[in-house]
């Protein structure tokens, strides 16, 4: 069936705010589904894992689509835990309008913060859906000015949510909302618009705003241009402003589709399947793709081979012919691709902030050890679907290694490796991950010449950097010592040097400079200086001796002004930064910095001080300097380059294809 158009929607919101409740009331409402899914009962369409059905709540990405009158609407449910942000990054690339739903009862929380930050960044149009105005508690005007204040957003109603009959509250349409302008929610969206639209302003000020069509008209032009941020009332529980929802997105929001007739498409998401193996989930932006067809990996560089297309009907896995443009679907292919990758030759922005990094380390323990190899191949696989675990896998020591955003990951990795791999594995306690700065300044001096053919013999200046500056590397070597090619292969060298530093962390807020070095006209080959950078480098660190960075919080708290001195006194035990209290009627509003170290497990106690009605949002804001002490520092994963003969051995010949291109 040919659609006019067709519209990649992503829902998103805090945990428990009623995500995949709306998608499985979309879903009904547009006659897909007979019966609607249940969060509670486990039978919801999007919860597909044993996980989300018995926890009743969202971990991985899940598609569905359905037609709503002239439009394919493609919908994916992301996970509302911050634990599983990564899932929600990857999503969000490949969306055209994002439904943000908060709860008229719990309100803005710390990841409606989070989940905002990153739409306003990546500039993507956002409905606000406010759910749960049934529920005992609900607060509508109380949401609606907490989320223009805490959000800076400009919020303009579409329908009307009136919950004066706490046993029957009911949603009215826009264009019939005359006798409740008064309400203070109404006049603010109005006031909104007035200050973007001279003519209504003059009506509003003289008080002319009954005719509703024409205030909604040009409303509906703001939104388009993203200056007003429209915002409709509902329950999913009683299938309340559903049709709202569809209509709205339907009428509202439109794309401009590709014309051009070469494939190109996004991967937002890699799965294996029990029975298809690996499966790449993608968006196609323009052009065709079919079964056999091949199409440039810009991640692989080369051209891959695509076996198959599968799209997901409800839930189930479908084959079809083809997929074409702006269809959600899968493909399958023997090469690995990563989530990220962009096929074809289309370039996309993709610069953008993560909702959270990983800042804990996890290290995965078989419970049996005939299971220790299936181990590290199935973590393997899981290392795949999510490339933020960034596992590592230390032969030598028999360890794996996982980073991880929070404890709940390692439960969701324990149950994925119980009841998809049939392996029973346990999880040490989380660590933080330090990282290393060089102390002071030295040299590094490597002289890889023996046993022959090989010659790469190099200087480095080791300095320390600005906290936060990162990495940074040039070379003072003319290229009639050492020539350009093999200067490329030192650049290439220089981060695998730094994945472990003489404490065992990466090493970060580092200016390295090549100041010296000579290549053999007969014996020199590019392998020589990939092997000898490492040595050179970390001899220089080892000279420069390093101090530890530690993860810092930055943390938002808002809460009622009774615990204030509660709140405060727990973070000055925790070596908290704190700034000055800000106050708004009854809550105070508090920021600063806080050690992740000291902030790991705060939310419980938070949620207790509260009695869970306060908001603590965390985030990532770098690292800072900190004392070292035993239990601190790791030691040396794996040959390091400072034992140099074992290094060579080790190394020489080894450099493949798949390391050069990290």
């Amino acid at each position: 069936m040919s659609q006019n158009k067709t519209l990649t929607i992503g829902i998103l919101a805090h945990v428990d705010a009623g995500k995949t409740s709306l998608t499985e009331c979309l879903l009904h409402t547009a006659g897909a589904t007979k019966d609607r899914g249940s969060v509670d009962k486990g039978s919801a369409i999007t919860d597909a894992l044993a996980m989300e059905k018995s926890r009743g709540i969202s971990i991985k990405t899940a598609t569905v689509d359905f037609v709503w009158k002239d439009t394919q609407i493609n919908i994916v449910d992301t996970p509302g835990h911050i634990d599983f942000s990564a899932e929600v990054d990857r999503a969000l690339s490949v969306l055209d309008l994002v439904i943000l739903v908060v709860s008229a009862v719990e309100g803005v929380q710390a990841h409606t913060l989070n989940l905002w930050e990153s739409i306003r960044e990546r500039q993507l149009p956002v409905l606000v859906f406010m759910n749960k105005i049934d529920r005992a508690g609900a607060d509508l005007e109380q949401v609606f000015h907490d989320f223009e204040k805490d959000l800076g957003a400009q919020l303009f109603v579409l329908n009307y949510g009136d919950t004066s009959d706490p046993e029957s509250p009911k949603v009215i349409n826009f264009l019939e909302i005359q006798s409740y302008t008064s309400s203070p929610i109404i006049e603010k969206s109005f006031e909104n618009l007035a200050d973007l639209d001279e003519t209504f302003l003059e009506d509003f000020l003289e008080g002319n705003t009954t005719n509703l069509g024409a205030i909604f008209d040009k409303a509906k032009t703001q939104i388009q241009a993203q200056q007003l941020v429209p915002l409709l009332f509902g329950s999913a529980k009683m299938d309340l402003g559903i049709e709202f929802v569809l209509d709205t997105i339907t009428t509202f929001f439109t794309i401009k589709n590709s014309t051009k007739e070469t494939a190109s498409a996004k991967v937002f998401k890699v799965e294996y399947d029990a029975k298809l193996g690996r499966l790449a989930h993608l968006r196609l932006y323009s052009g065709l793709l079919k079964s056999k067809d091949t199409i440039w990996s810009q991640h692989l560089e080369k051209e891959i081979k695509i076996n198959q297309v599968y799209q997901r009907k409800l839930g189930k896995l479908v084959q079809v012919s083809q997929l074409s443009t702006n269809d959600i679907g899968m493909i399958s292919t023997s090469e690995i691709v990563l989530a990220g990758d962009i096929l074809g030759q289309e370039k996309f922005e993709d610069n953008f902030t993560t909702i959270s990094q990983a800042v804990l380390s996890v290290q995965a323990i078989a419970e049996e050890e005939k299971d220790y190899q299936k181990l590290g191949e199935a973590l393997d696989v899981l290392n795949i679907e999510d490339p933020q675990l960034d596992f590592q896998w230390y032969k030598e020591e028999r360890e794996f290694h996982l980073k991880i955003l929070g404890p709940i990951q390692t439960e969701v990795l324990k149950d994925s490796l119980q009841n998809r791999f049939d392996i029973a594995a346990n999880f040490l306690p989380p660590k933080v991950i330090y990282k290393e700065t060089p102390k002071q300044s030295a040299e590094g001096y490597v002289r890889y010449w023996m046993p022959k053919p090989c010659w790469a013999i190099m200087t480095f200046l080791i300095e320390p950097a600005p906290l936060g500056s990162g990495v940074s590397f040039n070379s003072k070597v003319r290229t009639s010592d050492i020539s350009t090619k093999y200067q490329n292969e030192v650049k290439r060298a220089v981060p695998w040097s730094l994945r472990q530093g003489i404490k065992g962390w990466e090493v970060t807020d580092i200016k390295i400079t090549l100041i010296e070095g000579s290549e053999h006209q007969v014996h020199s080959n590019p392998g020589d200086f990939l092997l000898a950078t490492p040595m050179g480098v970390l001899r220089g660190i080892e000279l420069a001796d390093t101090d530890l960075l530690e993860p810092m919080y930055a943390f938002q708290i808002k809460a009622n002004q009774e615990v204030l001195g509660a709140v405060s006194s727990d973070l000055t035990q925790m070596n908290a930064q704190l700034n000055a209290p800000t106050f708004d009627g009854n809550f105070f509003t508090l920021t600063g910095r806080v050690p992740v170290e000291k902030a790991m497990n705060y939310s419980i106690k938070f949620n207790a001080t509260t009695s869970g009605k306060g908001r603590l949002k965390l985030s990532l804001d770098g690292y800072e300097k900190t004392t070292t002490s035993p239990e601190k520092i790791r030691t040396y994963k794996g040959v390091s380059p400072l034992d140099e003969s074992q290094w060579i051995l080790h190394n020489r010949g080894a450099f493949k294809a798949d390391d050069r291109r990290r």
